[in-house]
């Protein structure tokens, strides 16, 4: 890919795959100036073809996904200096095996690592993101075996279990449900088998672990490809230090990644489920498919002091990313996860349940106060014309261009 890129004389056609992300992903690109075409499933297209077609150059309209990895098609979309930005969508809908080895075009990204989003307990020969929070030291549930589930009870080890199982019908989704004892796991997966809302078989892929008590959050960053060789930490001598800050983001970084500000998740239909009054839920529980299916975002924040503890995780989880999966993390992700009280400080904590290796699919993120801060910081490499970053996803743009400008765009890219 570097090679394919490194043959790029004219600017990267960003191409978008039609679902999860793609109405921001189009929208950063042609605010910022690069051209963009959009693959899009027959069924799926009119947002895409009609109120949304001002942010889209072109679009490719195919009868399945797995099209896009026609020769055919990516031929075209390679002598069109094709660059993938990667999502969700994509990487469930082809595959995250055919992407890292049947995709023959450029990702922004590493695309060796989107496999590592894999959320079932199935034995894999590579380390899958449970495992990469670990070895970077966060803390992470813990997991339950079928053959520990009498830890969980509501005067045991584990009060509360989660269990995370794939939907029977939709491969983007999962259902979730919550346990306080061994029967109540039997009873809870049967009685979502009846409902249609899981399968066997993706029951016995399920993840169980103990249930995080606190406010969730998704702390969203971004990880660039062209700083990780220049990023310089400052260095705190003995005594009283007086420093100069002073930063060009792309020529002499503190840092080769940037928080890009607090996420929830809007969920259906538990949401509302769950603003009814104990009471009647206790009556309606039974009679009604209870699912946490994500639909929606907000964004949020967190108090200062607190923060630096959540925000200090990214820096754990890139350096060890970068150890295991070189060249390591690069573009947009996500570390998902709860700030629950520890009993042992009587103090928040952090706890990663989740990583999206990935853009996050939450456009509420513009709404953060992180994007006034990161307009301070890259306002000098904004195109003519445009004054202000109003999304997460303007970041890889920016160093898109950046890096085609100094025909860096090997180093973005696998």
């Amino acid at each position: 890919m570097q090679q394919l890129v490194g043959e790029y004389t004219e600017q990267p056609m960003i191409v978008i795959f039609g679902s999860h992300s793609a109405i921001e992903t189009g929208l950063a690109s042609k605010r910022l100036g690069l051209t963009n075409v959009v693959v899009v499933k027959k069924g799926r297209e009119r947002q895409y073809l009609e109120e949304h077609a001002h942010l889209f150059d072109e679009a490719l309209v195919v009868d399945e996904w797995q099209q896009m990895l026609d020769e055919a098609v990516q031929k075209k979309l390679r002598e069109k200096n094709g660059l993938v930005i990667p999502n969700r969508s994509m990487v469930v809908y082809l595959s995250a095996e055919k992407v890292e080895e049947e995709l023959y075009l450029p990702i922004y990204g590493n695309r060796a690592m989107l496999k590592t989003e894999d959320r079932t307990t199935t034995e894999k020969e590579y380390l899958d993101q449970y495992a990469l929070l670990k070895k970077a030291g966060i803390r992470v549930p813990r997991e339950i075996e079928k053959d520990e589930l009498a830890l969980v009870g509501i005067n045991r080890e584990i009060p509360v279990a989660l269990v995370k199982v794939q939907q029977a019908n939709n491969p983007l989704e999962r259902a979730f449900f919550y346990i306080t004892s061994e029967e109540e796991y039997y009873e809870q997966a049967e009685a979502m088998k009846k409902k249609g809302l899981i399968s066997k078989e993706t029951l016995e892929e399920a993840r169980i672990e103990e249930f995080v008590i606190g406010p969730y959050f998704n702390c969203n960053a971004w990880a660039s490809g062209l700083k990780k060789e220049l990023a310089k930490k400052v260095k705190i001598e003995e005594g009283i230090n007086w420093l100069t800050l002073t930063e060009d983001p792309f020529k002499n970084p503190k840092v080769a990644w940037d928080f890009v500000g607090f996420g929830q998740r809007l969920q259906t239909n538990s949401s509302g489920f769950l603003n009814l009054p104990a009471k009647i839920q206790q009556q309606i529980g039974d009679k009604i498919k209870i699912k946490n299916e994500e639909i929606g975002h907000t964004m949020a924040t967190m108090r200062e002091s607190k923060m630096n503890e959540v925000v200090s995780s990214v820096p754990k989880f890139l350096a060890t990313a970068e150890k295991v999966y070189p060249p390591g993390m690069i573009g947009l992700f996500g570390l998902q996860g709860a700030v629950p009280i520890d009993p042992q400080t009587n103090r928040p904590e952090w706890v990663v349940f989740d990583v999206s290796m990935r853009v996050p699919g939450d456009p509420a993120i513009a709404a953060s106060p992180q994007m006034n801060n990161l307009t301070l910081k890259y306002r000098q490499y904004l195109p003519k014309g445009v004054h202000q970053i109003t999304s997460p996803i303007d970041l890889p743009m920016i160093e898109i261009l950046q890096a085609h400008k100094t025909q860096q765009l090997a180093k973005i890219v696998t």
